[in-house]
C-alpha cells in the first residue's frame, strides 16, 4: 500500500516523471489532490495523491543549496509544521527560497529521480571518504582509480611504480604542468628513490583529485542490477558519517537484515560500469521498497550516532521490476 504523503503548501517537491522541471512549490493540497507550480518553467500541475510521482526534496547538514544563484552550505536543518528551514552562514532560510534549479540534489532523492551514477563510482566514493583508514594497497588502488576517473592513463612498471600518461588528465584546482609520460611511485620500504615522482597521501595531485571527486557528488547515489541475486531481492548499501569524520558502511537486505559484508557480483559490477539504466520499469518497485530500506539504514546508523548520509547504492536482482506487481 502506498503510504500517505504529508504534503503542505509551501513545501518543495520534485516529480519522478518529469525531473527536468526542477523543484516545484506546493500551492494547494487536500486529502486527495495537490497543485504544484514549477517556477523554473512556469508550469502548474495537479496530482492525485494515490498516484503521485512527487518526491520530497529535503537537504541535510553538509549539503550545498542554491539561493538567488549563490551556493550555500547547510549548517543546520529545522522543521516546523512540515516546513523546512536551512541555516546557512548563520542565517535561516525557508525552503521556499530555494532556486528551482539546484546544482546537486540530496543523495536519497537522486535515486527516485533517475539522477544516479554508474555503480562503480559508489565504491570509488566510499574509498575516497575512508581514505585515511585505507591500508597501503587500498590507498594505491584509490589513487589509480582517481587518476583514471579524471582522464589519466596508468601503466604499471614494477610493484609500487607506474607510468602516468597525463595528456588527458584534468584535475580541478591542480594547475601544475606534468610531463606527457610521468614515472610515479608509491611509498614503499622496498622502493628506492629513482627520480620518479612520489605519490603519497599528501601529494597535491592526489589531494586535488580526491577533493574534486568528493565535491562533485559523483558516486553519491547509484543503482545496479546484479544477475547473481535471487529474483525480487534487493540490498541497500550506505555510507554514513559524523561531523568528526568517522564513517560506517551498512548493507541492508529486503527483509531489513543487516549484512556483515556485502559486495555485488564482480561480473555484474563490471557490466554495470558504463551501463545507463532506464529506471522507469523499476519505479513502482522503488516506491514499494526503497523508502523502507532507507529508513532501516537510517535507524541502524542513528544507533551509532552516524546520521549524515554520504553515499548509497541500491543493488537489485534481475527480476526486481516484477516486485509489487500483484498490488496493481
Amino acid at each position: 500500500m502506498r503510504r500517505m504523503l504529508m504534503i503542505r503548501p509551501g513545501q518543495r517537491w520534485s516529480s519522478t516523471a518529469e525531473p527536468e522541471l526542477g523543484l516545484g512549490t506546493i500551492l494547494r493540497s487536500d486529502n486527495r489532490q495537490a497543485d504544484i507550480v514549477f517556477t523554473g518553467c512556469g508550469e502548474l500541475k495537479r496530482f492525485t495523491h494515490a498516484a503521485s510521482p512527487l518526491v520530497r526534496v529535503r537537504f541535510a547538514v553538509g549539503d550545498h543549496i542554491t539561493i538567488d544563484g549563490r551556493a550555500l552550505e547547510v549548517e543546520e536543518v529545522g522543521e516546523t509544521d512540515g516546513m523546512l528551514r536551512y541555516r546557512c552562514g548563520g542565517e535561516w532560510r525557508l525552503e521556499g527560497a530555494l532556486d528551482p534549479e539546484q546544482a546537486s540534489l540530496p543523495i536519497d532523492v537522486r535515486l527516485p529521480l533517475n539522477a544516479c551514477d554508474p555503480s562503480h563510482l559508489f565504491d570509488l566514493r566510499s574509498a575516497a571518504l575512508a581514505a585515511a583508514q585505507l591500508d597501503q594497497s587500498g590507498f594505491e588502488q584509490l589513487a589509480l582509480d582517481l587518476l583514471t576517473h579524471f582522464g589519466g592513463r596508468v601503466a604499471p612498471l614494477t610493484p609500487h611504480r607506474f607510468l602516468l600518461d597525463s595528456r588527458e588528465l584534468s584535475v580541478p584546482d591542480f594547475e601544475q604542468a606534468l610531463p606527457a609520460s610521468l614515472p610515479c611511485r608509491f611509498p614503499s620500504e622496498h622502493a628506492d628513490d629513482d627520480g620518479s615522482t612520489l605519490l603519497d597521501a599528501v601529494h597535491p595531485l592526489y589531494a586535488a583529485a580526491r577533493r574534486a571527486f568528493l565535491a562533485s557528488g559523483a558516486g553519491g547515489a547509484s543503482f545496479m542490477i546484479d544477475d547473481s541475486l535471487p529474483a525480487r531481492s534487493a540490498v541497500l548499501q550506505t555510507v554514513f558519517g559524523r561531523d568528526d569524520g568517522a564513517l560506517t558502511a551498512l548493507a541492508v537486505d529486503a527483509k531489513f537484515n543487516r549484512l556483515g559484508s556485502f559486495q555485488p557480483n564482480a561480473q555484474s559490477l563490471y557490466r554495470a560500469r558504463h551501463a545507463v539504466i532506464d529506471m522507469k520499469p523499476y519505479r513502482r518497485s522503488l516506491e514499494a521498497i526503497y523508502p523502507n530500506l532507507l529508513q532501516a539504514a537510517r535507524e541502524e546508523a542513528g544507533q551509532q550516532d552516524m546520521r549524515r548520509l554520504l553515499a548509497l547504492r541500491l543493488v537489485v536482482g534481475s527480476e526486481f521490476a516484477l516486485f509489487g506487481k500483484n498490488g496493481r
